[in-house]
């Protein structure tokens, strides 16, 4: 198949990630890909010399002309959008009258501002990272026939191990360690996190890494627990450090698929997450303690955590990633979904 995928995300994110994933494994597997993307953003330095770019602007509708420009050069079967400007661009680069078909890529459960242009009878399949996408797509009117459920997926190969006491070591940890991997957002649960650690009144360590975490100092400091958090910002391959913790924790208040989770699945690290999106989707059955985003049920689920791991929940959770979770399983469906599309 020759497969167009339109990436016009410039920083690394999850759907930029799961982009550079897609197309190592379609190039592995033979299929002629092409990625249109900006110069020099996170897709850009990753593809570049292993597949042929497409470079675009930040620009929609001339972005759109090269696109248009380029399709009618090369024949593509499949043209792959991510994120609402690669939605935006695509629909513009193909007329009603098209040979390719139109997939569209949806990570995230709010609702787009722009309905009509997920409505438009162009596109021809949805593709949703979870059921809890699926149903934020449904309640938009789009067709149950046009959505498939495809998981995002990690590629074991690449995910890159630092053991416990190396990843102690270097982050200073010892005793009991809680820790979350989040960029500071209102959405990622921070504030909650530490009220509910506060409340618990543990004698553990609550590790936080990523973007922007500094700003929880303050309030570390008005619930008494400052020596008992270690704040670390922005660590880069900051997953490669998750051994270092006895359970991750994903406070989100608003949340689809979280990558963060299904690293911590391969990575045997056992997960407390929120009953929020995606979330229950991954840690139910066993494979992680759900809890409600309030602070006495968090509170109670980091107590729960403390009192005694788990192992089951490690057994479970790495058992699902490996069935179906792996670059292999979701390429797997994506080929699927693209050879039927292409023979209606």
């Amino acid at each position: 198949m020759n497969i167009l995928q339109i990436e016009p995300a410039f920083s690394l994110s999850g759907g930029a990630n799961q982009v550079v994933l897609n197309t190592k494994e379609l190039i592995r597997r033979n299929h002629r890909v092409f990625v249109a993307t900006i110069k020099d953003s996170y897709v850009y330095k990753n593809l570049d010399g292993y597949c042929e770019i497409i470079e675009i602007f930040d620009d929609n509708n001339r972005s759109a002309k090269i696109i248009k420009d380029f399709l009618k050069k090369q024949h593509i079967d499949i043209i792959h959008t991510h994120h609402p400007k690669g939605h935006a661009i695509g629909l513009k680069s193909v007329g009603f009258q098209k040979k390719e078909k139109l997939v569209v890529q949806r990570g995230v459960i709010f609702t787009p501002q722009n309905l009509f242009k997920y409505l438009n009878p162009k596109i021809d399949a949805y593709i949703a990272n979870a059921m809890a996408v699926e149903r934020s797509l449904r309640k938009i009117f789009i067709s149950k026939k046009k959505i498939h459920i495809i998981y995002s997926a990690i590629d074991q190969n690449s995910l890159e191990y630092i053991d416990r006491k190396a990843a102690r070591q270097y982050l200073g940890l010892d005793g009991f360690v809680f820790g979350i991997i989040a960029n500071y957002s209102s959405y990622k649960g921070h504030d909650l996190l530490l009220e509910s650690f506060a409340v618990s009144k543990l004698n553990a360590t609550l590790a936080i890494i990523g973007k922007d975490t500094h700003n929880l100092l303050d309030k570390c400091k008005k619930l008494g627990i400052l020596d008992r958090v270690k704040i670390y910002g922005l660590v880069e391959n900051a997953g490669r450090f998750m051994s270092a913790f006895d359970y991750l924790v994903v406070p989100s208040l608003k949340e689809a698929l979280s990558n963060v989770i299904i690293e911590a699945f391969f990575r045997k690290v056992p997960v407390i997450g929120t009953n929020i999106g995606a979330i229950p989707e991954l840690l139910e059955d066993h494979r992680g303690i759900l809890v409600e985003p309030t602070k006495k049920s968090l509170s109670d689920g980091l107590i729960k955590a403390y009192i005694g791991k788990d192992s089951n929940l490690i057994n479970n959770a790495y058992k699902f990633a490996t069935e179906h979770l792996t670059i292999e399983k979701k390429i797997d469906k994506l080929e699927s979904l693209y050879e039927r599309l292409i023979l209606k």
